[in-house]
């Protein structure tokens, strides 16, 4: 067993959050034995004791993003997203390789991890090599690789076999510790209705999460109504869709009729402030959609659509954005910010032993360095860990990461892979598919 014994320790177990000042975490075959206050710690003869000075925290979870986009990034600058889209990514990932994918999963998820990011939720063409380029960085991944119906694409098959595919790579990564394979349907305007039944019967047949773009632009709506005369909510119901586990990236542009649809199907959203300010493509509904019971995550989206895969930065422009829209500078606590890229983004995904560091969760867990002169000073009377984290936390901060128990960046440097001779392989990559 190793114990773990820190300054201040966060397990984000119940809502409140508390801080524990001096506290332990015990670790065994990957898993958390025990936590809370060194005080009251069971015997730890025997075990192999770690000191970590300042904060120890669960892994963060990134529930959607496309991180092999590290080779896309700075592509297309100040476009909006369809034209962004069609005129930059798709031709070029059109001639995206499987050892492509590799290297920039690997160099993606080395920067997701020095972030203090455990989990992602991938959608990427290539799941296997998706899958591969995460655990060759020891990080924890959902894979969903996208199934889109687009004339630039179509080396990538047919829905028919883009589905094929994706089952294929499910059996073939079933048994790993670390990797989990859904659907991942771009969106209800890309993929064709019969697409769109059959995932649905896959997913449930199969019990495959499913991860798609929704209502992230105002032109979809328009654009689902002139195919089915309903908005994007209302047809993926109507299709059978989210009698799924239905993860829905965005969620910008829903109305009440629509926020009630997810809720009463318990669709999960990802809310990606950063990529959807930058994009111009609008502001999600974050209270309307938490106040009516909807599982939410704070998210990054890819590395191409707003160039950093930071969730500390995301935490920040949700807080802001939501404060400014009311006018109130109490609204939207930093507490509820931590909860939604750790416990609160585990739930989006159907993984309660994530993001939270009690007894029988996984043993991913993130170290903080809190004496860095951005989170200082501290006056201990009026001091806010949890605010200090968010408001002034960052990468920079982040001095230990664990995977499974199992320490993937150490001294705030990613110890799993060649960093600098994968980052020369990525940019070689990046140039080729920019001809």
């Amino acid at each position: 067993m190793d114990r773990y014994v820190c300054d201040l320790l966060l397990t984000m177990a119940g809502p409140e959050s508390t801080p524990i000042r001096g506290g332990v975490v015990d670790v065994e075959d990957g898993a958390v034995a025990w936590s809370g206050p060194a005080s009251e710690a069971p015997d730890g003869a025997g075990a192999a004791l770690h000191h970590v000075d300042g904060l120890l925290m669960p892994g963060m979870i990134d529930a959607h993003c496309h991180t092999p986009m590290v080779l896309l990034r700075g592509a297309g600058e100040g476009l909006p997203v369809d034209r962004w889209l069609h005129e930059v990514m798709w031709p070029r990932e059109a001639r995206l390789v499987p050892d492509d994918v590799r290297i920039g999963m690997q160099v993606g998820g080395a920067e997701l991890l020095g972030n203090g990011i455990t989990t992602s939720v991938e959608m990427y063409f290539h799941g296997d090599a998706v899958a591969q380029g995460a655990t060759d960085v020891g990080m924890r991944c959902v894979v969903t690789a996208p199934v889109i119906e687009e004339d630039q694409l179509s080396r990538f098959g047919t829905w028919e076999e883009q589905l094929d595919e994706m089952v294929a790579t499910r059996d073939r990564w079933r048994d790993d510790d670390l990797v989990d394979v859904g659907l991942g349907p771009h969106a209800a305007y890309s993929v064709s209705d019969a697409c769109l039944r059959r995932i649905a019967e896959i997913a449930l047949d199969q019990d495959m999460l499913v991860h798609i773009h929704l209502a992230e632009e105002e032109w979809e709506d328009a654009a689902i109504r002139e195919r089915a005369g309903l908005s994007a909510p209302e047809y993926l119901e109507s299709i059978g869709l989210f009698d799924a586990d239905v993860l829905a990236a965005h969620g910008v542009w829903v109305s009440e009729t629509d926020i009630d649809i997810l809720a009463r199907n318990d669709v999960a959203v990802a809310h990606c402030p950063c990529s959807n300010t930058k994009h111009a493509s609008g502001m999600a509904p974050v209270d309307e959609l938490v106040n009516a019971g909807i599982r939410m995550a704070i998210a990054t989206d890819g590395p191409a659509s707003h160039h950093r895969l930071d969730l500390f930065e995301e935490m920040r422009m949700a807080i802001r954005l939501s404060r400014l829209h009311h006018r109130d500078a109490q609204h939207f606590p930093t507490t509820k910010a931590l909860r939604m890229v750790t416990a609160e983004a585990a739930d989006t995904i159907g993984r309660p032993d994530l993001g939270r560091l009690t007894a029988g969760c996984r043993a991913d867990m993130v170290a903080l360095s809190m004496s860095g002169p951005a989170l200082q000073p501290v006056i201990e009377a009026e001091d806010d860990p949890i605010a200090r984290i968010v408001w002034s936390g960052s990468p920079a901060a982040v001095s230990g990461v664990w995977v499974d128990g199992r320490q993937v960046v150490e001294d705030g440097q990613v110890s799993t892979i060649d960093i600098i001779g994968a980052t020369e392989q990525m940019t070689e990559t990046a140039r080729r598919l920019a001809r």
